[in-house]
């Protein structure tokens, strides 16, 4: 009887264990998962039940109840929300069904993911809790890439890096080698000035060593020369154009 008794009550502390841990891990803050998705699945429910001009209005709401109180969070977290919804639902096309819903615990945050199926690509809402309050911090809407996108993107972005790192490396060449080429072109402009300012020094010298011929004295010497070489009077002659040949 003793043995019994002593194998039911290790049975009952065995169930009581299991169940225990089964409540623990499916229990965040007193929250279990369906619960967490239900929650989750409502605001997406309000998001899609909303217009384009309910949603301008509701953006414009939490803007200003968020300027107004710097320290209201939960307003610029639907502010948020709302423009990554306005943003991100173009192009998603008409909504089916909610996908697969899943629970991540990372420290002191506890992240849920419901993925939302549309007829042209699938989205994800997210939202963030604080572990020890169980209060949202974030929430946020994105779309699903695939693979082969999210690949796509990367390379772009890589090449885009690429090209921005090439063409700093040529504007900073450029510059170097424009350090070269100014002192060249101050040295040109100097010696231009130099020869501009030394050529009227020049003239002026050429012009003192070789003073003005006189003409009348000149004139005199040629025709005392025609009478001597001729026998002539000077006054039978008259000297009226000399042409000089050098």
């Amino acid at each position: 009887m003793k043995k019994k008794t002593g194998i039911i009550l290790a049975l009952v502390l065995s169930v009581c264990l299991l169940a225990s841990c089964g409540k623990a891990a499916t229990s965040y803050g007193g929250h279990s998962v369906k619960e967490l998705e239900s929650s989750q699945q409502g605001m997406a429910k309000q998001l899609l039940s909303m217009s384009s001009s309910d949603l301008k209005q509701a953006y414009s709401y939490y803007k200003q109840q968020s300027q107004a109180n710097e320290e209201d969070k939960s307003s610029k977290m639907y502010m948020e929300l709302v423009s990554n919804w306005q943003e991100n639902k173009k192009g998603l096309g008409e909504f089916k069904n909610f996908g697969k819903f899943t629970v991540a615990k990372s420290g002191k945050t506890i992240t849920t993911t419901q993925v939302l199926k549309f007829q042209n690509r699938d989205a994800r809402l997210i939202f963030v809790y604080q572990t020890y309050n169980m209060k949202v911090s974030s929430m946020n809407f994105e779309k699903i890439y695939s693979l082969g996108e999210t690949m796509g993107k990367a390379a772009l972005n890589v090449v885009m890096g690429m090209v921005t790192v090439f063409c700093v490396l040529i504007l900073i060449s450029l510059v170097i080698y424009a350090f070269n080429i100014i002192p060249y072109l101050q040295n040109k402009h100097k010696n231009k000035e130099e020869a501009a300012g030394q050529q009227p020094e020049a003239a002026r010298t050429v012009a003192e060593v070789v003073p003005e011929e006189d003409d009348g004295e000149l004139i005199a010497v040629i025709s005392a020369a025609i009478a001597a070489s001729t026998g002539a009077s000077t006054d039978s002659f008259v000297v009226r154009n000399i042409k000089r040949r050098y």
